[in-house]
């Protein structure tokens, strides 16, 4: 799972700046990647390498005074200077695209749900050799907070190509609501344990507020009630890392089926589309440009379906809408690998500092020192320390005053067992979440990565049918059972039995070699 202007963890904002980072002292003319003198005293050579991070926050105009930290740090610890970039999400893969493709330095960036693509254009340098050598630390901590066999997630075709971001990953589906609106309508959290006690609650809400909507899609462009994922987790759907739908496999039978074809999907549409009907949703829900939290801030929207990691993400969702939102768990997640390399940290196979900048990958999740000042900036000008692990804004500031912060980024940058904790969100939360990591039922096939080399065209195509049905499917808009039909023959048509032969195909080779 990994949104613009969303809510934590599916990402945020808009504001984007690309102005380069000024490098300290002398060596500010030098362009990224050449060797530059080390500090006085030693012999060795400092290599810089380019960081480049999608931020959720406003970005400053000037972040140098971070980029001085930040390397004050890496320079005396592994020899390594940083040349560290920021864009909002809506540009970051266009400007990471155009920089591989040009030859500009890029040396280590993240997914963003595009870790097959990257692989397949050969976009990637193979890590297995050196993470041993420059990041056992790394590897250490993965293992501690998820458990072995984090990194079969990054692995293709026996090379490890990606580092996942060491956080709270299992996302279980909550029911997001306005708790003030849910009392008002007589109804409890302890009323609501299923997707089933849901039309209740929106009935009793609509009559008590007539104007207010009882329920949206978290996101935009395509809509999405987050009804995928609730049904993933449910029924253990494992899309084997492929985010159109078309081929999954339900449970450990190792059958591949086009999953708009079962009854799962079949049930689950339904269900929306009667919710729709009722007027539970806008019209307009398959289309809105508005996401639903925006329509909770103002106090026209009553709740939706989000994946959460832990139990504390009301609270940051109550300071970013305005209202007292609370979540209820009801549905479980489930691990498949494209969960686990959504967010992943590469190295573009045209770097010039491998060597350096696994470096300094080891260091983004094991320094807390580095981590915290990427995410949080200088102490005691961006934010104030308030505990061992927790931190707030100075007096008078916000996200959107304080000279810098990124601290919407903590879903993607590191560990989050040594990241600071806004001030009131349980620590105990974290611990849960690394618990939970461990625990969540995993895929039978997780490690197993589609390649979809020999079905591009195919997968563009059926992309862009799911494209135009799946929204208004999943909204409720469209009814399912004259749509149905139309959807699956267009996958058809476009080749979705082509990528599902292929998926078995490489699905049945994958289990056998896992028994070798």
């Amino acid at each position: 799972m990994a949104s613009k202007k969303r809510l934590i963890p599916l990402l945020l904002s808009t504001v984007v700046c690309t102005a380069m980072l000024a490098a300290c002292g002398d060596d500010s003319a030098k362009s990224p990647g050449q060797s530059q003198d080390a500090p006085a005293g030693t012999n060795a050579k400092v290599e810089t390498i380019v960081f480049a991070m999608p931020s959720f926050n406003r970005i400053p105009n000037d972040w140098s005074k971070v980029t001085s930290a930040i390397n004050t740090l890496t320079t005396e610890k592994i020899g390594v200077k940083v040349d560290f970039k920021m864009y909002g999400p809506a540009e970051y893969a266009q400007k990471v695209n155009l920089a591989l493709q040009t030859g500009e330095q890029m040396d280590l960036f993240t997914t963003l749900g595009q870790f097959t693509n990257y692989v397949s254009k050969n976009q990637l340098y193979p890590l297995d050799e050196l993470l041993p050598q420059y990041g056992k630390e790394l590897m250490a901590v993965l293992d501690k907070d998820f458990g072995p066999g984090l990194l079969k997630s990054t692995t293709m075709n026996g090379h490890i190509y990606g580092v996942p971001v060491n956080k709270g990953m299992s996302l279980p589906v909550n029911f997001v609501y306005n708790a003030d609106m849910l009392k008002e309508a007589g109804y409890s959290a302890d009323s609501i344990k299923s997707i089933e006690d849901l039309p209740a609650v929106f009935e009793a809400v609509k009559k008590k507020y007539p104007d207010v909507v009882p329920f949206g899609p978290l996101n935009v462009n395509p809509s999405d009630t987050m009804l995928m994922l609730l049904l993933r987790g449910a029924n253990q759907v494992d899309f084997l890392s492929d985010t159109t739908g078309v081929g999954a496999v339900i449970g450990n039978d190792g059958k591949v089926v086009n999953f708009y074809e079962t009854d799962i999907f079949k049930n689950g549409v339904k269900i929306m589309r009667d919710w729709f009907v009722k007027g539970y949703l806008q019209k307009d829900a398959a289309s809105s440009s508005i996401a639903f939290p925006e329509m909770i801030a103002s106090g026209r929207g009553f709740s939706f379906l989000g994946g959460y990691s832990g139990m504390e993400a009301g609270k940051a969702l109550s300071a970013q809408t305005g209202k007292r939102l609370e979540m209820k768990r009801i549905a479980p997640y489930y691990f498949e690998t494209g969960s686990a390399n959504l967010v992943s940290w590469m190295v573009s196979s045209k770097t010039k500092a491998p060597e350096a900048t696994v470096k300094f990958l080891n260091m983004l999740y094991t320094d807390a020192e580095l981590i915290n000042t990427i995410l949080y900036g200088i102490e005691g000008e961006d934010y104030i320390k308030v505990d061992e692990h927790h931190v707030k804004l100075p007096d008078g500031k916000d996200a959107s005053t304080v000279p810098y912060t990124a601290m919407l980024s903590t879903g993607i940058v590191g560990s989050e067992s040594l990241q600071y904790q806004l001030e009131g969100v349980n620590w105990s939360d974290v611990e849960l979440k690394l618990k939970e990591n461990k625990s969540t039922r995993k895929s039978p096939y997780f490690g197993f990565i589609f390649d979809q080399s020999k079905v591009k065209s195919q997968m563009s195509a059926v992309s862009n049918v799911v494209n135009q049905y799946l929204p208004g499917l999943v909204c409720g808009v469209l009814d399912p059972d004259t749509t149905i039909p139309k959807f699956v023959q267009a996958l058809n048509d476009a080749g979705a039995q082509t990528i599902i032969q292929n998926k078995q195909m490489q699905l049945d080779e994958w289990v056998a070699s896992q028994n070798k």
